[in-house]
């Protein structure tokens, strides 16, 4: 790689810093998010993991995470704060720009510097990169793969295949969803060769195509199978075998873990089929990346990415890219990226993270379109104007991302923003804390929490202080306690009920049109009022 794709890269990487991560406890946990943080301080604490096929992801991020909890100096989780959870997503959001390495010459250098700052500055990338959740680990390992696999087929060097394995085994062990950027790699593979045997430079002479069908099948058949090496494919999968398998069986702490990582296709599978609150329409992701605007906030869009990578895709599959990269790798990236977006459409489960693995294909083919644009000018001050322009949009897509993070980082009007914790429940949380100076107790007074239908995450994980908390679906037998924390929607008004020996003292919203009522100890809350200011005379 030159000096000057070095220096790129090392601008993109100060540029996703800059923008990822300044204040990332300016948004409270997501509900997602504070279940992977009660999953890690088990691991963390106790030693405790067991893959959960039911309801939840995979095992590696929780083991990725174990390092920049280590290095935080935490004595244990009642120490740890949003910002340390964060860490690692963002460690891996900037090693995206890395992995570009791998793909340096095969993009070329100008591609490779336009993707670069496409994935340092994209308003989905950086947000998502802030998340507690699995989604950028898995397009790292994605990348990994397509990386490694680029390299072996430049060199067929066994190396390649065992670490493109490694990243098989990790996207494997990262979220159920890995299987189709896999099947949507291999069709993507099958495609670029019939498009280069049949449009390609490389296209049958006039003589061969006389020749019979069934010996033309034959012939591109063998071709497709000398691309690769058996044996090395067989190591590659060996190893996404064992790194998978290790992950999963918690190190060979949980035998169950392996068959528990292939059974969990069944609910998965019936939720992709329509079974889930989280059903949207087809056009669910293009529509927050295209255009996204909601009454009394700003219009939002990466439209400039969208119309970019449609110019690469056309440079590749018309194979016009003079000379900058490989026309393969790029028509490769073009049937990925169209098959993986057409596929994460077409299932009727859509939470808005999970545009990052086709996006990430987007940017990729958005850098051969920048390219494709700017070598466009037959003159140097030519290329230059078309960069400028191109810098300058770009400039407009740094400024959405640095919107999403900090001044609409749990705004509703965001397009990122989806069943957000509203920052009105760190209040509460606040206001607990408070009342255990108070109570003799302290964190051992009792606590109740009762949420409609259990929607009172993040509660679990900002309340992990207290020591006896308990957790309820509906209202119990004998709803009192010290503090009492309830869903509006029960309407238990046990302030009426108690014949006020406790307080009503306060609501908070938990997320939109979802709030929770606290009641309080009448004394208790007496003795809390006791110890605020007094207003001057």
């Amino acid at each position: 790689m030159s000096r000057a794709c070095a220096v790129a890269l090392l601008l993109a990487v100060t540029a996703a810093l800059v923008l990822r991560a300044p204040r990332l406890d300016v948004r409270p946990l997501h509900n997602d998010e504070a279940v992977n943080a009660v999953k890690l301080a088990a691991l963390w604490e106790k030693g405790n993991y067991a893959y959960d096929p039911d309801e939840f992801h995979g095992p590696s991020l929780y083991y990725a995470s174990l390092p920049f909890l280590w290095l935080s100096g935490a004595r244990d989780s009642s120490q740890l704060t949003d910002t340390t959870l964060r860490l690692a997503p963002i460690a891996f959001g900037i090693g995206l720009i890395l992995l570009l390495v791998l793909l340096a010459d095969g993009l070329g250098r100008t591609a490779l510097w336009w993707a670069a700052l496409f994935t340092a500055i994209s308003p989905a990338m950086v947000f998502y990169s802030r998340y507690f959740i699995h989604e950028t680990l898995l397009v790292f390992f994605t990348a990994l793969v397509l990386g490694a696999g680029w390299r072996y087929a430049q060199s067929r060097r066994v190396g390649w295949a065992l670490l493109g394995g490694a990243g098989l085994g990790l996207m494997y062990a990262t979220k159920e969803t890995f299987i189709v950027a896999v099947a949507a790699l291999a069709l993507a593979v099958i495609a670029t060769f019939l498009w280069n045997d049949w449009f390609g430079d490389h296209a049958p002479s006039a003589a061969s195509t006389m020749k019979s069908d069934n010996l033309g099948a034959t012939n591109r058949l063998d071709r497709l199978r000398s691309l690769w090496n058996f044996k090395h494919a067989l190591a590659a999968l060996v190893v996404a075998f064992v790194v998978g398998e290790l992950l999963f069986s918690s190190f060979l702490a949980n035998p169950r873990g392996p068959l528990d990582s292939v059974r969990t296709y069944l609910p998965w599978l019936n939720r992709a089929g329509g079974a889930s609150p989280h059903n949207h329409p087809w056009y669910f992701y293009l529509e927050r990346l295209a255009f996204f605007h909601k009454a009394s906030g700003p219009v939002w869009s990466e439209a400039l990415i969208l119309l970019l990578a449609a110019v690469g895709a056309v440079a590749a599959l018309a194979g016009r890219l003079r000379g900058q990269g490989s026309v393969t790798l790029a028509r490769c990236l073009t049937f990925y990226t169209v098959i993986l977006t057409a596929g994460y459409c077409l299932i009727s489960y859509k939470t808005p993270w999970c545009l990052l693995g086709f996006w990430h294909g987007m940017i990729l083919l958005a850098g051969i379109g920048a390219a494709a644009l700017v070598n466009l000018g037959a003159r140097r001050w030519a290329r230059i104007g078309i960069s400028l322009v191109l810098a300058l949009a770009s400039a407009q897509l740094a400024w959405q991302a640095w919107r999403t993070v900090h001044d609409f980082a749990s705004d509703p009007r965001n397009p990122y923003v989806y069943a957000q914790t509203v920052p009105d429940i760190l209040r509460l949380v606040e206001k607990l804390e408070a009342l255990a100076q108070i109570e003799p107790q302290g964190h051992r007074m009792v606590v109740k929490v009762i949420g409609a239908d259990s929607d009172y995450w993040p509660l679990p994980w900002y309340l992990r202080r207290f020591e006896q908390v308990g957790w309820w679906d509906a209202p119990p037998d004998d709803p009192y306690a010290p503090i009492v924390i309830a869903s509006s929607k029960l309407q238990l008004a046990l302030d009426e009920k108690s014949d006020k020996a406790w307080l009503m003292a306060g609501l908070f919203q938990l997320r939109p049109a979802n709030f929770l009522e606290l009641y309080v100890q009448m004394d208790l809350w007496r003795k809390y009022v006791e110890t605020l200011p007094r207003p001057h005379d």
